[in-house]
């Protein structure tokens, strides 16, 4: 199965300073009619073994981080990586002379592994694993974030084992917190939580300028979502959003 897969990019802005922080490296496909879309499918595809996505994942994240050598901003890059393919980089580091592909590619591009954010998006996984390569990412001087959180029962574990530096909120929870007093109050309490732990907590799925209100309200440090922009094949200036995040936060008074 010969498939190309190409990084795309979706900025991660401070609500402060309006400056981008972090980018995340997203997965697109071309399709026939030549527009790139979500490779979101073919990951989740049940017929995809675990080699083939590591493969494909790999090949985005070289593509990636080529393209980040030579990026002249300030922002991190954030990278997704699943622990259900931990215990294949586990048998895999048993052999003699393997290397962890990621920090491979990075010494190959010349990039400080400092720069680099791990997103864990998912929580299957060996508990041990997923802390023992948590503690060696860390090790290397990178970030580890918790993406998607409040999307499943089993993350407040995962919170409590991996201890992460950033906290990025399930789009769904943000929405269903515009409409449930109850949700809205859980995200306040994990708001106060990230604050009293020095954690980030981003604000994902952002599309409107009463959701950016209620974002920062609640305690977001980082908005992500298309009311800035969707990702895209190539990084912008770190200041690009300066102007749109005054404009959102110190809205002009009607007289």
């Amino acid at each position: 199965m010969n498939i190309e897969l190409e990084p795309f990019f979706q900025p991660i802005i401070n609500v402060k300073n309006g400056l981008i922080a972090y980018n995340e490296v997203l997965a697109r496909k071309k399709n026939i009619d030549g527009h790139y879309i979500s490779a979101g499918a073919i990951f989740s595809s049940p017929v995809l073994s675990i080699d083939k996505s590591i493969e494909l994942d790999n090949q985005v994240r070289n593509k990636a981080f080529k393209k980040y050598r030579d990026y002249t901003g300030d922002a991190q890059l954030t990278i997704n990586i699943s622990p259900a393919w931990f215990s294949k980089h586990a048998r895999n580091l048993k052999q003699k002379n393997h290397k962890v592909p990621t920090l491979s590619m990075l010494r190959d591009c010349g990039i400080d592994p400092s720069r680099i954010v791990i997103e864990l998006t998912e929580y299957d996984g060996n508990k041990e694993l997923i802390q023992h390569f948590v503690g060696y990412y860390r090790e290397m001087g990178m970030k580890v974030a918790i993406d998607d959180f409040g999307a499943g029962f089993s993350q407040i574990d995962r919170l409590l084992e991996i201890e992460p530096d950033i906290i990025k909120l399930d789009m769904n929870l943000f929405q269903r917190s515009l409409v449930s007093s109850y949700t809205m109050d859980f995200i306040e309490v994990i708001a106060s939580f990230a604050k009293k732990r020095g954690t980030e907590l981003v604000f994902e799925g952002i599309e409107t300028p009463d959701q950016f209100d209620i974002a920062v309200s609640s305690g977001a440090d980082f908005v992500q979502g298309y009311l800035f922009s969707q990702a895209t094949a190539e990084f912008y200036q770190d200041n690009i959003f300066v102007n749109d995040i005054n404009r959102l936060k110190f809205p002009k008074i009607a007289i």
